[in-house]
């Protein structure tokens, strides 16, 4: 009887921890990005249209190891986190392709913002939120940034959009950027 009696409550436990495990990892809850990482996607500033951009290196100053989110790729979009220990992120996007190198051409990126603590569920957890009050950028192959949506949360959606000069090639396969740089 005693044996029955520690079988049945080792199985009731076990079926209890199984449970509770399964009732961990279900994140029905919870959307799929649990971080609050704007997104950032790239256009051209002639065509409003989207754009891959070639040999870009993407960093962050002041960060934890100056961090580097991009290194020498090709990309159209790209996560940049922000720094919650400070109210303000610095990116800096060096143009790498072998045209533009010699140039050492560069343009940097800052957002301000102020950082909230939020708790969105038993699910998800804690998580900061991000309300952008500035921005400024400077103009070597930007044009402009756009943020349609100045509160930047985990949702799923591209909350920056840079703008870069762009030019359709010409006739004899160059292309000149609007400022007379080769690209």
């Amino acid at each position: 009887m005693a044996r029955l009696t520690r079988n049945i409550i080792f199985a009731a436990a076990t079926a209890a921890l199984l449970a509770a495990g399964i009732a961990c990892g279900n994140d029905d809850g919870c959307t799929g990005n649990q971080s609050s990482l704007p997104l950032a996607g790239f256009y051209s500033s002639q065509e409003k249209s989207a754009i891959s951009i070639d040999s870009l290196t993407i960093y962050g100053i002041g960060m934890p190891g100056d961090t580097t989110i991009v290194d020498t790729a090709t990309v159209a979009q790209t996560y940049l986190p922000l720094n919650i220990a400070n109210n303000i992120s610095v990116f800096v996007f060096r143009y790498d392709q072998s045209e533009l190198a010699a140039y050492n051409l560069s343009d940097t990126l800052s957002i301000s913002y102020k950082a909230s603590p939020y708790f969105h569920s038993e699910d998800c957890g804690a998580m900061y939120v991000y309300d952008v009050e500035e921005y400024s950028t400077t103009h070597n192959l930007i044009d402009s940034v756009n943020i349609p949506n100045r509160h930047i949360d985990n949702t799923d959606r591209e909350n920056i959009q840079i703008y870069f000069r762009t030019s359709e090639a010409e006739e004899d396969g160059s292309a000149e950027e609007e400022d007379g740089t080769q690209q």
